[in-house]
């Protein structure tokens, strides 16, 4: 009734008009997500579109409940409760306000589940992905022979609060505090999660459960990994199943010699073909390749099963090794600029949805990334990703887009500038350092891997979650 009345004054001239101002873009992602959830079946239609579910309809539907959900994550909310309270008080997106009470939502959530949710990331993600495509959008312009460019890592998430009585008895820094890792493959070219898992044991090594991360990975992707993965018999599974990979050189790890492509003795630069494994109880079954350099007194040795150096210069590694740390950034926005440092709950059904609104804002937050960058003519980790979400609710007066107004005064804000990452100034490659055409035959040997388990568990890690892969 007070809307009402409202619009009747305002339409009467007794207050001052206002001149049209441009949606924020956080307005513009609600509006989005507003309406591909309205075109979101609820979960109970999804399970039994014939049968109607007994009792009276629930006052707060799912969509909505989602809406506010999502609108809470991009307002960094810490609590559940503010969230109920902003439904109690405000409209979500067209929805109106529904006086319900705080343990009501929190039952219709959990009785929910995830699976709208996952629904509802795959909708956006197939979004995004006919966006790229018509676009022509593309954050990486090395490796133009593999298919997929993606990284590969894993992240510890933050401690759950003491919410249970469970978890109220732990002591501080107890493993079972921590509700797990997440561990993924981002694609390095639309900046987006292709592969996500939660994994409940905080204390099993990052190699463990991996062979499901690449499941759906099309052959001939190139896959970049820290020293956490470094290991034989890893790397030579990624080359048995036509997968090209690069990696640094871990300490301490032998190798021989097969073939040199190109070195000079003054700038320590080598790049050659080498087997991996210098003694018969532990070698590698494929040749790989070994490129080293010096930069200001700091060796640089990656490794690659890229042979040819037409395809993957040493340059082009160095470059291309370096956008690893473009999914530890992607880490980052979840944990720290989309709230999956506080949770919201200690029950694994909470984590696992406040885990599900965090991707789905993180892919659309990536894909606004790249917007402004390809606009812009930006690299995209030019575009601060903290600024660009710390500017979400910001409003342009005029008939100027945000999005356009942010691309034009974006140096001026400080949301586009030269990024702090390190580059590395890789030699260049002179006539004389070039030897003649190797011979790249008989590349492959009988393997053998030692058995090593440098830290020896003494009793199995039971989590309160269970180990799932979301995508």
């Amino acid at each position: 009734m007070h809307d009402i009345a409202l619009r009747q004054v305002q339409a009467e001239g007794y207050l001052p008009q206002l001149q049209p101002r441009c949606p924020s873009l956080a307005q513009q992602l609600v509006h989005l997500l507003h309406q591909v959830l309205v075109l979101t079946p609820e979960s109970t239609d999804i399970q039994a579109p014939q049968s109607r579910p007994r009792g009276r309809p629930p006052l707060l539907s799912l969509q909505q409940l989602h809406l506010a959900l999502l609108m809470g994550v991009l307002r960094q909310t810490p609590h559940l409760s503010t969230i109920w309270r902003r439904l109690y008080l405000e409209e979500s997106g067209t929805f109106a306000p529904v006086q319900v009470t705080y343990e009501a939502v929190r039952k219709r959530l959990l009785s929910a589940g995830t699976s709208a949710l996952e629904h509802l990331f795959e909708t956006v993600s197939c979004g995004l992905a006919q966006w790229s495509h018509s676009q022509h959008a593309s954050a990486l312009s090395l490796a133009s022979f593999a298919s997929q460019v993606v990284a590969l890592d894993e992240s510890t998430f933050d401690r759950l609060r003491r919410l249970t009585a469970d978890l109220r008895s732990l002591p501080t820094g107890e493993p079972h505090l921590l509700p797990g890792k997440l561990a993924g493959l981002f694609d390095l070219r639309l900046q987006r999660w292709v592969r996500v898992q939660f994994r409940a044991d905080v204390l099993a090594s990052c190699n463990t459960g991996i062979l499901l991360l690449l499941e759906g990975l099309a052959p001939g992707s190139l896959i970049l990994a820290d020293l956490g993965y470094f290991s034989f018999p890893w790397f030579d599974y990624l080359t048995g199943q036509g997968y090209w990979w690069v990696s640094r050189l871990k300490e301490g790890v032998t190798y021989e010699i097969k073939e040199v492509l190109a070195y000079d003795d003054r700038s320590g630069l080598l790049d050659a073909i080498v087997w991996l494994g210098k003694y018969r109880a532990d070698r590698a079954a494929y040749a790989v390749r070994l490129v080293c350099f010096s930069f200001y007194g700091t060796q640089y040795r990656y490794l690659t099963n890229v042979l040819d150096a037409t395809h993957l210069s040493l340059r082009d590694i160095a470059q291309l090794y370096a956008r690893r740390w473009d999914i530890e950034l992607a880490f980052k926005l979840l944990k720290c600029e989309l709230g999956l440092h506080i949770w919201w709950g200690a029950r694994p059904e909470l984590v696992l949805i406040q885990l599900w609104l965090a991707l789905i804002l993180a892919q659309l937050l990536h894909a606004l990334q790249l917007q402004v960058a390809l606009q812009a003519d930006v690299e995209p980790f030019d575009v601060s990703l903290h600024l660009l979400v710390e500017l979400l609710d910001t409003s342009a007066a005029g008939p100027t887009p945000i999005l356009d107004r942010l691309v034009q005064e974006g140096r001026a804000l400080g949301l586009i500038r030269s990024s702090t990452r390190l580059q590395v100034v890789v030699p260049e490659i002179e006539p004389h350092m070039l030897c003649p055409p190797p011979d790249l035959t008989h590349l492959m040997r009988h393997a053998r891997y030692a058995q090593r388990n440098p830290h020896p568990r003494p009793a199995p890690f039971v989590s309160r979650f269970l180990t799932q892969l979301l995508l």
